[in-house]
């Protein structure tokens, strides 16, 4: 049985009360290897109230997580954060690369993959998600728009089947999924946090990036 080490008080209705869970010996990794070449511009520094978004999310992810790596295979736009950055062994893979590569770097044994381009992250939904890791090899939001696989956690035994994936060509993480064990976290239970589409919204041209804005504006 899979298994790690976490301290938490679930709270079933009010997930809101600061240091309801505790979270130990897991990784928190930003996923910052897109082109962004529809935004036009690197998605990891576009600001929310004055601040780059990969500074609000690693600020975030450290609140949570004993370590945190940036995944990237331009290094040099990231060496004025403290944090690790991790290259691809496998080039030109994509996100599974970079999955590949963090999951053989990492000491724990498991790791919360995010995508650096998704402003709304919630610790709160991040510490519930982390809570139902035992026993599985993947925990994953679904929702009516489908899964969202730069947003889940992952066991360091997904390398074997990570590895066969890459060798084999094949690059898509959503395919990888059905060959894990998977708790899918149901729309329902996302929820709990606030609206799903905000939560789990990333941002990939000018104009989602001023609806996001306007949405963030009217709160």
């Amino acid at each position: 049985m899979l298994s790690v080490k976490i301290e938490y008080i679930i709270l079933p209705e009010d997930h809101s009360s600061e240091g309801a869970f505790k979270i130990l010996e897991m990784t928190g990794i930003l996923l910052a290897g897109g082109k962004s070449s529809r935004m036009g511009k690197n998605k990891a520094f576009l600001e929310v109230n004055g601040k780059p978004l990969i500074e609000r999310n690693l600020e975030l992810l450290k609140s949570i997580f004993t370590e945190v790596f940036i995944s990237s295979n331009t290094p040099e736009l990231y060496n004025c954060y403290r944090e690790k950055v991790v290259q691809d062994r496998y080039p030109g893979s994509g996100p599974l690369g970079g999955l590949h590569a963090c999951l053989e770097e990492v000491r724990t044994e498991y790791a919360f993959f995010v995508a650096c381009d998704i402003p709304m992250l919630d610790p709160e939904l991040i510490r519930f998600m982390a809570s139902l890791t035992e026993a599985y090899e993947c925990v994953v939001p679904q929702t009516e728009d489908g899964l969202h696989p730069l947003f889940a956690f992952y066991n360091k035994s997904c390398l074997l089947r990570i590895e066969e994936f890459l060798q084999a060509g094949h690059f898509k993480v959503i395919d990888l999924i059905p060959q894990l064990s998977v708790r899918y976290v149901q729309e329902k239970e996302l929820a709990r946090f606030g609206d799903p589409r905000l939560l789990l919204c990333n941002v990939n041209t000018p104009e989602e990036w001023i609806r996001f804005q306007k949405k963030l504006v009217k709160g």
